[in-house]
C-alpha cells in the first residue's frame, strides 16, 4: 500500500513519458464525456417530440406545473452546487482550510426562512415569476428593474461557471479552454431550446449523480491509499483543519461569522427570491409540494457540500509535501486546477474512469447553466416581453417560439461573456463577487417587500440604487486592489528532484517572499497601500448589500410616506411571518374570502338564504295581518 501511495503520490520508479501521459486523456474517457453530452442532448429532443411537445409557454418555462418532487429536488440541488463547488470548494480548503465548512450550518437556516416565510407569498399571489410579486407590491418600474438585475447577475455567473469546467479540461488534456467552454454552451443551449424545463429537470437528475460519482470517488480513493486517520492527521498538522476561527476581523477570508451568516443569506436569496429556484418550486403545482422538494433537496446539498470540503482536504493530504502549484513539473496556474489535476493522478491507470469524473465536473456546470438559461428565458418572456408589448395577441404557439430562440440568445451571449471572469483568483470568489454584486441588494428588496408595512416603491429603489452602487464600488475595487491573502504553509520538500528542478525545489517560502512573489507566484508587496474596504472579505459582500438596501430603502420610505400617496397593501403580499403583525384577524378574514372564489361564494350564498328566509317571515306575516 505504502509503495503505491509513493509512486501516484511522488511519481518515483515511473518512466518521463508518465507525466506526460497523465495530461492526456484516453479514447474511453473522450467516449464517456461524448456519451454524457449526448444522453443530455438526447433527453431535450425526448422532451421535443412527448407530452406537450413545447407548445405553449406554459409548458416550456413551468412543465406544465405537475412535476414530481423527485426530479424537481435534484435539479435545486444541481443548480445549487454547480462547478463552482466541484472546483472552487476543495481549492480554498487546500489553501485557507475547511473554515468555510460552517456556511452549510447557514444554509438550511435560510432554506426554512425562504421556505416557510418567502414561498408561501408567491403561491398565495400565483405569480409567473418572482418578480410580478414587485409589481404588485411595489410597482412595474421596481419589477423591471430588479429582472434587469438578475438577468445581470445570471449572464455573469453562467460566464463564470462556464469557465470553471474548462479549466478541468485544459488541466487534463492541454486542450483550449475555448473549445471546453463551447461545447458546453452548444449542449446545453441544445437540449434548453428544444426540451424546455422538463428536458431541464431531469438532465439535472442525470447529472447530478455524476456530479455525486466524482467528489466521493476522490475521497474515497486517497482514503485508501492513505488512510482516513492518517488523511486527517496530515491536514490538521499543515493547519487544514480549522472551524473555530471567531475574530471579527472583517478582513479575515473565512471566519465563523462570515461563513454562517453567508450561508444563510446565500441560502434565503437562492431559494426565496432567486427565479431559476422559484420557478423549479413552482413547477410542482402547489406549496406543500414545493415545500417537500425544497426539504429533500436539503440533505442532497449538504452531503454533497461535505464531500466537496473532504476533497480539499484529502488533496492537501495528498500532496502535503510537494505542492503541486510550486512543483515545475507541474505548474498548474490555478488553485481550481487541483481536482482535475488530483483526478488524473488518481484514476489514469483505469480506462474511462477519469472521463467519468470529468464528466461529472461537466455535469456540475451544464445543470447550472441550463437552469439559469431557462430562467432567463422566463423573466424576458414575462417581465420584459408580456407587460410592454403587443406579444400579448400572439398565439401561445408563437410565444413559446419566441421563448425557445430567447433560450438561445442567451447561451450564446454567455459565451461572450466570458472572458471577463477569466481573471479572478478563484472560480469561487468570482461567484461570491457576481452574487454580492447583485444578489445581496435583491434580497434588500424583497425583505422590504415582505417584512415591511412601510416599504414604498420610491424609497425602496432609492435603498437599491444605494445598495448596488456600494456592492459594485467594493466588489471591482477588491478586484482591481488585488489585496494579497495569506495563504496556509504549503511544501516541497517532498517532490522528485531531477537535475533541471534542482535549483527551483531548494527554495523555501522565505525565498519566494524575498523574490517578491507569494505562495501562488503573484506578484506580492507587503508594503502596498490597499484602501481598507477593498481588504473585507468577498464573504461580507452580499451582507453589505441586503443590509444597505434595507436600512436605506427603509428610512426613505417613511420619510417619502409623508408625501406620497401609498396603495393599500394586501395581506398575501407580506410574509406570514409579519402578517398577522399588521393585519387584525378580521381584515385579514376578509382578504381572505376575496381571494378565494370558494369561500366568497359560500358566503354569499348564506347571505342569500338569510334574506330570502327574512323575506318569506314578512310576507307570511302580512298575510296573516291581511
Amino acid at each position: 500500500m505504502q509503495e503505491i501511495k509513493n509512486i501516484l503520490h511522488t511519481g518515483k520508479n515511473l518512466p518521463a513519458c508518465f507525466f506526460i501521459m497523465t495530461n492526456l486523456l484516453g479514447i474511453a474517457d473522450f467516449v464517456i464525456i461524448g456519451c454524457m453530452l449526448s444522453v443530455s442532448a438526447l433527453v431535450g429532443l425526448y422532451f421535443r417530440f412527448t407530452g406537450g411537445r413545447q407548445k405553449t409557454t406554459d409548458e416550456f418555462l413551468m412543465a406544465g406545473r405537475n412535476m414530481h418532487i423527485g426530479p424537481v429536488a435534484f435539479s435545486l440541488m444541481a443548480t445549487y452546487m454547480s462547478a463552482i463547488s466541484v472546483l472552487g470548494v476543495p481549492s480554498e480548503t487546500y489553501l485557507y482550510g475547511t473554515q468555510f465548512v460552517l456556511w452549510m450550518v447557514g444554509m438550511p437556516i435560510g432554506a426554512l426562512i425562504a421556505a416557510y416565510g418567502f414561498l408561501p407569498v408567491f403561491f398565495d399571489m400565483e405569480v409567473s415569476t418572482a418578480y410580478e410579486f414587485l409589481e404588485v407590491r411595489f410597482g412595474k418600474t421596481t419589477r423591471t428593474v430588479a429582472a434587469m438585475l438578475f438577468t445581470l447577475q445570471m449572464i455573469l455567473y453562467m460566464a463564470v461557471v462556464l469557465y470553471a469546467p474548462s479549466l478541468a479540461l485544459n488541466a487534463v488534456t492541454g486542450l483550449s479552454t475555448w473549445a471546453s467552454v463551447i461545447s458546453l454552451a452548444f449542449v446545453c443551449t441544445f437540449y434548453c431550446s428544444l426540451g424546455g424545463l422538463k428536458a431541464v429537470l431531469w438532465t439535472d437528475v442525470f447529472q447530478a449523480l455524476l456530479m455525486y460519482v466524482t467528489i466521493i470517488a476522490v475521497v474515497v480513493k486517497v482514503c485508501i491509499i492513505m488512510g482516513f486517520k492518517e488523511v486527517h492527521d496530515i491536514a490538521n498538522e499543515g493547519g487544514r483543519i480549522i472551524f473555530f476561527n471567531f475574530s471579527t476581523d472583517l478582513t479575515e477570508r473565512y471566519t465563523v461569522w462570515n461563513a454562517i451568516i453567508s450561508g444563510t443569506m446565500f441560502s434565503l436569496h437562492t431559494f426565496g427570491t432567486n427565479q431559476a429556484q422559484i420557478q423549479r418550486m413552482m413547477s410542482v403545482g402547489n406549496l406543500k409540494k414545493a415545500q417537500n422538494a425544497l426539504f429533500l433537496s436539503l440533505p442532497l446539498i449538504l452531503i454533497y457540500n461535505l464531500f466537496t470540503f473532504w476533497d480539499g482536504v484529502a488533496i492537501y493530504s495528498f500532496f502535503h509535501d510537494c505542492d503541486p502549484m510550486k512543483d515545475p513539473t507541474v505548474n498548474l496556474k490555478s488553485a481550481d486546477q487541483l481536482m482535475p489535476y488530483t483526478i488524473v493522478k488518481l484514476f489514469s491507470h483505469i480506462p474511462g474512469l477519469t472521463g467519468l469524473c470529468i464528466s461529472g465536473v461537466f455535469s456540475a456546470s451544464l445543470s447550472t447553466v441550463s437552469s439559469a438559461v431557462n430562467s432567463l428565458t422566463a423573466v424576458t418572456m414575462e417581465d420584459f416581453i408580456r407587460p410592454y408589448c403587443f406579444c400579448q395577441r400572439l398565439s401561445e404557439s408563437w410565444m413559446a417560439f419566441i421563448a425557445k430562440i430567447l433560450a438561445i440568445g442567451y447561451g450564446g451571449l454567455t459565451l461572450l461573456l466570458t472572458f471577463i471572469v477569466a481573471n479572478f483568483r478563484g472560480v469561487l470568489e468570482a461567484s461570491n463577487v457576481v452574487f454580492g454584486m447583485v444578489g445581496g441588494p435583491i434580497l434588500g428588496i424583497y425583505m422590504l417587500g415582505m417584512l415591511s408595512k412601510t416599504a414604498n416603491e420610491p424609497g425602496t429603489l432609492l435603498g437599491l440604487m444605494a445598495g448596488f452602487t456600494i456592492n459594485a464600488w467594493i466588489g471591482f475595487g477588491s478586484y482591481f486592489a488585488q489585496a494579497y491573502v495569506q495563504v496556509l504553509p504549503q511544501r516541497l520538500d517532498g517532490c522528485p528532484v531531477n537535475s533541471s528542478s534542482l535549483e527551483f525545489l531548494n527554495k523555501t517560502e522565505e525565498t519566494f517572499i524575498e523574490e517578491g512573489l507569494d505562495s501562488l507566484g503573484l506578484t506580492y508587496d507587503e508594503e502596498r497601500y490597499v484602501f481598507p474596504v477593498y481588504k473585507v472579505s468577498y464573504l461580507w459582500f452580499p451582507i453589505i448589500g441586503a443590509i444597505t438596501v434595507t436600512v436605506v430603502g427603509y428610512i426613505f420610505s417613511f420619510i417619502l410616506s409623508f408625501y406620497i400617496n401609498v396603495p393599500d397593501l394586501k395581506p398575501q403580499s407580506l410574509s406570514p411571518f409579519v402578517r398577522n403583525l399588521y393585519f387584525k384577524s378580521e381584515n385579514t378574514s376578509k382578504e381572505t374570502k376575496a381571494s378565494c372564489p370558494e369561500v366568497e361564494m359560500k358566503e354569499k350564498k348564506r347571505d342569500e338564504n338569510h334574506i330570502n328566509c327574512v323575506r318569506k317571515s314578512h310576507t307570511n306575516i302580512a298575510t296573516k295581518e291581511s
